[in-house]
């Protein structure tokens, strides 16, 4: 490990055990510190918690914990945004950290200078499958499966399958494979029949870097190898965007992107629209903005400006919420207009018509979103939410639990939990929707919107002691007009929302 980092006004020197502020030694743990050299010397990549244990507490039981009470001390000292967390896997030190540089990955004589690598590109590996001509026949298909579908993301540049071919089960380097596909990204897997069950593990790999970013496994039973290809595959697609992005994301974050690069400036602004706060939401769209400069008409920059104007509503902080919802819509409309086969457009458009309660339309944006890419969870979940707002809970509760499965790393995870307690609020069932409410705060504890729910369950539950407590607390976050909170929950029973908005006053809201 290298002796000295560099990061903000911070500098880490390992061999001396010290961090200075500033050029002052800072106070810190020593099991604290052995976690923030293990996370800046892998800053911009996942580090799993099995690693931080093996690392900072060798041969040595712990619980989970331990290590998440050091984190909330780093992340106080250094600041929240730089220590990111990946639910399920680990931490991710985001920011420009300064050091001696990596060794690059080993080259070929006369194999030229490293490309610079696109961070859309993305290819995928024929699958590994045995010799037996069904494993072959079912892994060559699963490969092709993957790469249909992740070709219908308008976020990913996928190689064609024919480029691919020429691998075999012997795999040369990464990153020899990343430079003659000039790809960044590597999906590789393995099929393997076992008894009456098929198993495929599938990976993520940044290929430059030699680092795998996310590995999953699957299985299935063998009696219809259709059905099974056809599961895991969607499963695999699902997960593999999410990660890429929320790896972009945290590459270009980091760093301020020069005036007209269309890529980084797009996953700087999503860096900044996946934070919380006045600051981060303006900050996504300037760059969301720069990059529409970049790239006049860009579906995808549309898109995320309309959903500024869309999160601005929801956080409550927005000036003008007649404005902002007329502002989403039109930019919506003008991305779909781009772009008809964008899925994430229509998406957007159906989350935006929300707002006026024109649930037909919406969720008619939304099936169409699905039918362009099968694999979007999020048109999923939005649907979910539009169908407990219209009190078709059941579907509701449906749709919400499909998004999960099919995307449990998305970082819009919490709102599908959320729509789960919305569909059990609409159906009486106070019990079950404060349970619900409580996991979507504990995944995203910054939205307020989250605090407000969860009061709502609280107190129709009969805690109103909790309830008055939980608004209490969501107060920090600023006032959540009336205005905002009746465009965010188009109840289309006008009764659910006057009882919805009791709830919030007999817990102290004031409207």
């Amino acid at each position: 490990m290298s002796p000295e980092f560099a990061f903000d006004h911070f500098v880490l020197k390992v061999r001396e055990r010290q961090l200075l502020a500033h050029g002052c030694p800072v106070a810190l743990g020593a099991r604290a510190f052995d976690v923030l050299c293990a996370l800046v010397h892998r800053a911009g990549t996942l580090v799993t918690k099995s690693e931080l244990f093996r690392q900072v507490w060798p041969g040595v039981v712990v619980e989970e914990n331990n290590l998440q009470v050091h984190v909330s001390a780093l992340r106080k000292l250094v600041g929240a945004d730089r220590i990111v967390t990946i639910p399920g896997q680990g931490y991710r030190f985001v920011g420009q950290v300064a050091g001696p540089p990596e060794q690059s990955p080993e080259r070929e004589p006369g194999a030229g200078p490293m490309p610079e690598f696109d961070g859309r590109s993305i290819a995928v590996l024929p699958f590994g499958g045995g010799t037996e001509a069904l494993q072959r026949h079912f892994a060559d298909g699963m490969a092709e499966d993957v790469i249909h579908r992740l070709s219908r993301s308008r976020w990913l540049g996928v190689i064609a399958r024919n480029a691919t071919l020429r691998y075999g089960d012997t795999l040369p380097p990464n990153a020899v494979i990343a430079r003659e596909l000039g790809v960044r990204y590597l999906v590789s897997g393995q099929a393997r029949f076992h008894a009456e069950r098929v198993r495929v593990t599938a990976e993520l790999i940044d290929a430059p870097r030699n680092e795998t970013i996310w590995t999953e496994s699957y299985e299935r039973p063998a009696d219809d190898l259709a059905a099974a290809q056809s599961g895991i595959a969607a499963a695999i697609a699902g997960a593999v965007e999410p990660v890429h992005l929320r790896r972009e994301e945290c590459l270009h974050g980091a760093s301020v992107p020069q005036q007209g690069q269309y890529w980084p400036l797009l996953m700087r602004a999503r860096w900044h629209f996946w934070r919380s706060g006045r600051d981060h939401l303006r900050q996504a769209e300037h760059y969301a903005a720069q990059a529409l400069q970049a790239r006049p008409d860009d579906a995808p920059s549309l898109a995320l400006l309309a959903f500024v104007r869309i999160a601005r509503v929801w956080a409550g902080r927005s000036a003008c919420v007649r404005m902002d919802a007329s502002e989403a819509r039109r930019l919506a409309l003008r991305a779909v207009a781009s772009d008809g086969t964008d899925a994430f457009a229509h998406f957007t458009l159906g989350t935006a018509l929300s707002f006026s309660g024109q649930f037909a339309q919406a969720m008619s944006e939304q099936a169409l979103a699905l039918s362009l890419c099968p694999q979007l969870a999020a048109a999923t979940g939005e649907l979910g939410r539009l169908l407990a707002f219209s009190g078709r809970t059941g579907e509701a509760d449906d749709c919400a639990r499909q998004a999960c499965e099919a995307s449990p790393l998305d970082p819009q995870t919490s709102l599908w939990i959320r729509t789960r307690a919305l569909a059990r609020f609409v159906e009486g069932d106070y019990r079950g929707a404060e349970s619900f409410a409580l996991q979507a705060l504990a995944q995203r504890p910054d939205w307020l919107f989250n605090h407000y729910l969860l009061a709502a369950c609280q107190t129709a539950a009969g805690h109103g002691a909790d309830g008055r407590r939980t608004l209490e607390q969501a107060r920090r976050f600023g006032p959540y007009p009336a205005e905002a909170l009746k465009a965010c929950h188009p109840f289309a029973d006008a009764e659910r929302m006057a009882h919805y908005t009791d709830c919030l006053r007999r817990a102290g809201w004031k409207g």
